[in-house]
């Protein structure tokens, strides 16, 4: 999760929605050293704030609620992508026909619904404090990483950066 985490933070720096710092790559190892650094210090937080709470699966919980988000957004994407970027739908390769593969997506986006439904009512249902509970807790990290994409997407927008254009393609390889 720790490399991952910081090639997502390089990768949207590098797009311009996350502060363009953050794609700094160490001039020897060629790493995204402030990337990797940031989400192992937020990482070394969350294992510190679950020892705390005295519930290890806390951050079980939240890291299930992010990917239950996360996959329900991509299956979100699949059925947007057609009307939004044409040539990149086009692109698909792995569901290439298109009714097909809006189906495997509304099946999958059915599905997330329905197990975040289930793990959000589980996890709000319960009599512990808010801040042990996984919902609320990514909600506002979720909240602060929102305000960091619009102030960023209008500082893009302030220096003349067509945003419609530059995320019409795929980045080069």
């Amino acid at each position: 999760m720790l490399l991952g985490v910081s090639r997502l933070m390089f990768a949207w720096a590098e797009d311009g929605i996350f502060p363009t710092r953050v794609a700094a790559v160490h001039p020897r190892f060629r790493t995204p050293h402030v990337a990797i650094l940031l989400s192992a210090g937020m990482a070394t937080l969350s294992v510190i704030g679950c020892h705390l709470a005295g519930d290890w699966f806390l951050g079980v919980d939240i890291l299930v609620t992010a990917m239950l988000i996360n996959f329900l957004l991509m299956a979100l994407t699949v059925l947007a992508l057609p009307r939004r970027n044409p040539p990149l739908a086009a692109a698909i390769t792995v569901v290439p026909s298109p009714g097909p593969r809006r189906a495997v997506a509304v099946a999958a986006a059915a599905v997330l619904v329905l197990f975040l439904a289930v793990h959000t009512w589980r996890d709000l249902s319960g009599s512990a404090a808010w801040y042990f509970k996984s919902t609320p807790v990514w909600a506002i990290v979720m909240a602060l990483a929102t305000v960091v994409y619009w102030r960023e997407m209008r500082r893009l927008r302030a220096n003349g950066v067509d945003v419609v254009a530059r995320f019409a393609a795929l980045p080069p390889e």
